[in-house]
């Protein structure tokens, strides 16, 4: 996501300053604010939508310069609730399974890695602010609703109730176990999170869409969710 946002920053440089302006300043970024506090009470996580709003609203400006996965990636916070132009809904479950455990098997080198890293980042819960008198460089707190592995383990375990609650749970285990067993096996730690995101994939019916992006997110740089077919 860095490496494209410098991109766009280049593009930005041939813009129209005062489309640019509007998406970071003024009265278009109040009325954005103002739309996602009435989804998000936590200020911090206000702080951090409209940031993500501001990057996807550049990156439409901009759309017809970038190549076609660099504004999929960055277009991708909002593609499963407000579909970008060109985009297409997601295909079928079973599609998307089937395109998952394609996926898996592919996974090398420095894709692989990205996939272990991100999957290491949900597994660890936040580390607790810690300062002292003498530190030069203030230490912030988590934000609140920000910790990104409390949020991962609430989700799966939301995934999990509802599997058992509609007596899922036996083809919810079996899509697991193939993903499971599909993953490389290398020691990068992969595996359980591949069971994980295929059987989120699989509930994605019944449960919210940011629960099941979430649950897929250690795989997105490697095929979004919403390219799976």
């Amino acid at each position: 996501m860095g490496a494209v946002e410098e991109v766009l920053d280049g593009l930005l440089s041939s813009a129209d300053q005062a489309m640019v302006n509007a998406f970071t300043s003024g009265f278009r970024v109040t009325q954005v604010k103002t739309a996602i506090e009435k989804s998000l009470p936590a200020p911090t996580a206000v702080a951090a939508a409209l940031e993500s709003a501001q990057v996807v609203a550049l990156g439409i400006l901009v759309r017809e310069l970038m190549q076609p996965a660099q504004f999929q990636l960055v277009y991708r916070p909002f593609a499963s609730i407000v579909p970008a132009p060109g985009y297409r809904p997601a295909g079928p479950i079973d599609q998307q399974i089937a395109g998952f455990l394609r996926l898996l098997p592919t996974l090398k080198g420095e894709v692989e890695a990205e996939v272990a890293a991100v999957a290491r980042s949900l597994s660890q819960p936040a580390r607790p602010a810690t300062s002292t008198a003498a530190s030069a460089v203030p230490v912030l707190a988590a934000a609140v609703g920000l910790d990104p592995a409390a949020n991962y383990t609430a989700a799966w375990k939301q995934v999990i109730g509802t599997a058992n609650q509609m007596g899922r749970t036996q083809a919810f285990r079996a899509m697991q176990d193939s993903a499971e067993q599909a993953a490389p096996h290398d020691g990068l730690g992969i595996v359980g999170f591949a069971g994980v995101a295929a059987g989120a994939i699989f509930m994605r019916d019944v449960v919210p869409v940011e629960k099941v992006l979430l649950l897929y997110e250690p795989f997105a740089g490697a095929c979004s969710y919403e390219a799976l077919a």
